[in-house]
């Protein structure tokens, strides 16, 4: 609910600056009319003509982008222009390992810091309590040919490709002396973190006061109100240190890929359904016998206390990786799916009902845990890594985005077109031992995308069909894994002929664009292809 009452307190706010703008019903088609939908997208038309008008017209913003022709991508790694399909002379797999606590030399419940979670018109949360820890795991992988792979994985909400151009600047001299080929920063996008994106600051604040200060050329600066900075410059220097770290750690070992099914753990809250079962395992075992490094993956939204807890936990991924070290003594970096609307399920573990929320979230990541553990399904990987970049252009529908943006409020890349803007983001491809392929996608993915699923024309207010295959279908690899909210927080994704209106779903005010889908699906489709021509 508090989207939806975000969306019209927005447009409330906002007129004050707007010309009257007229909203045409001939601009809305519907071909399963009822009057609901036709309600809901008058007012989201609404939004738009006013933020659009913002973005476009508020004094301030006028040089805060460049134009689409002179954007230069900076501190973006491409990977490798050629993919190997033989095990080459001396390849040998290594991998490195290392993390950090965000929260060590802070005061999480001093005030100064905001949870993310839900979007807070008024005021922001802050933690009152702290569970867990929140941290940041690296690990680094390569096939002793083809160059370092590093992956940083963060506890956090979200995380603008902005910030993740600070974090490879940083490491820009350290990759080039280590063959670094690609680095990419991930989140876990736990509800209960101290916020790391920025939409979780109190958003009527940042309203009045940073657009104020755009208007008045800068002299409010004191009073922007943006996700805490010194909480992310010690982000930064940390997982920086953390990714040079495991580099410095890699050991040669053997890598090796597995999978428990946990169905009946994971519950999608979104028609169409559809979803991969399984937590995948990457294994992998150091030649010497020392500490083993396990990434695992599975598409599960963090919220085991709600949306919107007051108490700060990394929530059910910490206590998987507990169990496991606890068990194991691994090493352990859980990856985030395709998760669009899946949550935990704990009906199976037949927990009692009194139980307290915090010991729920427990019990499922040991839950899990165990699966896990038990995986005895493992297949040895040929060291042979691929891994491919590309740049993704986004034509931004969604104006409510593009102001927060505007008031610093996020950092993604944006670029100004003749009549609009253009968010920058990236996808990527990597392939493991010919046999596990991985799809790094930006923002939270349907995984109708990548798996396929059942077909929802019904569901779209055009009644159209989507007609794309499943992204699975254009690679050859046998088992295909998703590394999402990766290098980017491009919110929401889904089937083009599945967007709805940001009052009738919480999905909808998080997506870029409605055509993010296709978009996305055809420059998957392009970046697959690209590296079967070079091979």
């Amino acid at each position: 609910m508090s989207k939806k009452v975000l969306a019209v307190i927005l447009s409330l706010i906002l007129a004050f600056s707007v010309v009257a703008v007229p909203v045409s019903a001939a601009d809305i088609s519907l071909e399963n009319f009822n009057i609901e939908n036709f309600f809901n997208q008058i007012i989201d038309k609404l939004i738009s003509f006013v933020l659009t008008y913002l973005n476009q017209f508020w004094p301030g913003y006028d040089d805060q982008w460049v134009g689409q022709e002179e954007y230069v991508p900076e501190h973006f790694y491409t990977g490798e222009e050629t993919f190997d399909t033989e095990v080459a002379d001396g390849a040998k797999w290594e991998m490195g390992y290392s993390g950090a606590s965000l929260l060590d030399g802070i005061e999480a419940t001093s005030g100064d810091y905001f949870l993310a979670g839900t979007l807070e018109p008024i005021a922001g949360r802050v933690p009152v309590r702290v569970i867990d820890d929140q941290r940041v795991r690296v690990y680094a992988v390569t096939d002793g040919v083809s160059g370092v792979v590093i992956q940083a994985v963060i506890d956090g909400f979200g995380f603008s490709r902005g910030d993740v151009q600070i974090i490879r600047e940083r490491m820009e001299e350290f990759a080039a002396e280590n063959n670094v080929v690609a680095i990419n920063v991930s989140v876990l996008h736990q509800h209960s973190c101290i916020d790391t994106l920025g939409m979780n600051v109190p958003l009527a604040q940042a309203l009045l006061f940073n657009t104020g200060n755009a208007a008045a050329g800068g002299i409010l600066e004191d009073l922007k109100v943006e996700k805490n900075q010194e909480f992310m410059e010690n982000l930064f220097t940390k997982t920086v240190l953390a990714m040079k770290r495991a580099v410095k750690s890699m050991k040669p070992g053997e890598l090796s890929y597995g999978y428990a099914d946990i169905g009946e753990l994971i519950h999608d809250k979104r028609e169409p359904i559809s979803y991969d079962p399984n937590i995948n395992r990457l294994r992998f075992v150091p030649d010497d016998g020392t500490t083993e490094i396990w990434v695992l993956e599975a598409g599960i939204h963090c919220t085991m206390l709600g949306a919107g807890p007051d108490e700060l936990t990394a929530d059910f991924p910490y206590y998987i990786e507990r169990k496991i070290k606890m068990e194991t003594g691994a090493n352990v970096v859980y990856v985030q799916g395709a998760e669009l609307a899946i949550t935990s399920d704990c009906d199976t573990l037949n927990l009692p009902e009194d139980m307290d929320g915090v010991d729920r979230m427990v019990a499922y990541g040991e839950a899990v845990a165990e699966r896990v553990i038990a995986i005895d399904n493992d297949v040895a990987l040929d060291p042979v890594l691929n891994i491919k970049m590309q740049e993704v252009r986004l034509d931004v529908t969604n104006e409510i985005l593009t102001l927060a943006a505007r008031e610093d409020v996020l950092n993604p890349v944006i670029v100004k077109t003749e009549d609009d803007y253009q968010m920058i983001t990236e996808i990527g491809y990597m392939e493991l031992g010919n046999s596990v392929a991985i799809f790094l996608c930006p923002g939270e993915f349907e995984p109708a995308l990548i798996y396929g699923g059942p077909e929802s024309g019904d569901a779209s207010w055009s009644g159209e069909e989507w007609g794309y295959e499943p992204l699975k279908n254009f690679t050859s690899c046998e088992n295909v894994m998703v590394f999402g909210l990766c290098n980017d927080q491009a919110g929401y994704v889904l089937r083009d002929n599945e967007y709805h209106s940001m009052f009738t779903e919480n999905e909808e005010i998080n997506v870029i664009c409605d055509t993010a889908g296709s978009a996305f699906v055809n420059a998957f489709i392009d970046l697959v292809a690209s590296t079967k021509a070079a091979a």
